[in-house]
């Protein structure tokens, strides 16, 4: 460890949460956070203080925590924590799908058939400590030395069993709820993701994170189902009797 250390974000844009690779520290480290950052201190397994944008002395002044971790080594103040980097701009891109299909009846004559979905979704960071609470100190064997990106990696796929389970949950309710003809489903994409984005937003937040877009991009449609090919065959006897009233 040097006398005095500049500790600062050295990832990338791609990286959702970046740890600064040392643990050890001492009264003479600068902190600096950019602009859409912000700055964790862990101690003694504990969230500490969270850093803005700017430049900060690690010291007893800025963390007041600290008066209970220093040893007096050579003259300097010397303590163990853990600094975590949150990239707050709105960078992770999450593909999600339904991890089975989904069983919807078509309310007018009571067809049934399975449905499936998939999209994408952009979040960004509302509340870092919370995020680093819930998520940082359960999560075990992250690779922190590959810059992050392994464990934006495990971000995401703990995400997708809570997308696709509401997803499931709620698409077919959706879709009933807004008179949508199934035939018709690609044509409604952006108000049924709107409609899916309400749902699976309170989700999020209790991770510290926001929704801020959802997309379902498609809806998958059983083809070759004898009752699917049924609601196509009505639809288009419908479109030919409305054509030939005009």
């Amino acid at each position: 460890m040097a006398l005095s250390e500049l500790v600062k974000y050295e990832g990338d844009n791609s990286t959702f949460i970046w740890k600064y690779p040392s643990e050890d520290f001492n009264c003479m480290t600068e902190l600096v956070v950019h602009e859409s950052q912000e700055a964790i201190l862990f101690a003694n397994g504990r969230a500490a203080d969270t850093f803005g944008p700017g430049r900060y002395k690690l010291d007893v002044k800025n963390i007041p925590i600290l008066t209970d971790m220093i040893n007096i080594v050579t003259g300097v103040a010397v303590f163990h924590c853990e600094i975590y980097f949150i990239n707050k701009t709105v960078q992770m891109a999450v593909k999600w799908g339904t991890d089975s299909k989904v069983r919807f009846v078509e309310p007018r004559l009571g067809v049934p058939i399975e449905i499936g979905a998939s999209g994408d979704l952009n979040l960004a960071v509302s509340d870092g400590r919370k995020l680093l609470i819930k998520l940082v100190g359960t999560m075990k064997g992250i690779a922190w030395e590959d810059g992050g990106a392994d464990f934006t990696k495990s971000l995401q796929d703990s995400f997708r069993p809570m997308i696709s389970t509401s997803v499931k949950s709620n698409l077919s309710t959706a879709i009933k709820s807004r008179n949508i003809d199934i035939v018709e489903v690609e044509e409604h994409l952006g108000e049924l993701s709107k409609a899916l984005q309400d749902v699976i937003s309170p989700e999020f937040e209790e991770y510290g994170l926001t929704a801020v877009q959802f997309y379902l991009t498609t809806v998958v449609v059983p083809e070759e189902d004898p009752n699917y090919r049924k609601l196509v065959e009505l639809h288009i006897i419908g479109l030919q009797k409305t054509m030939a009233q005009a």
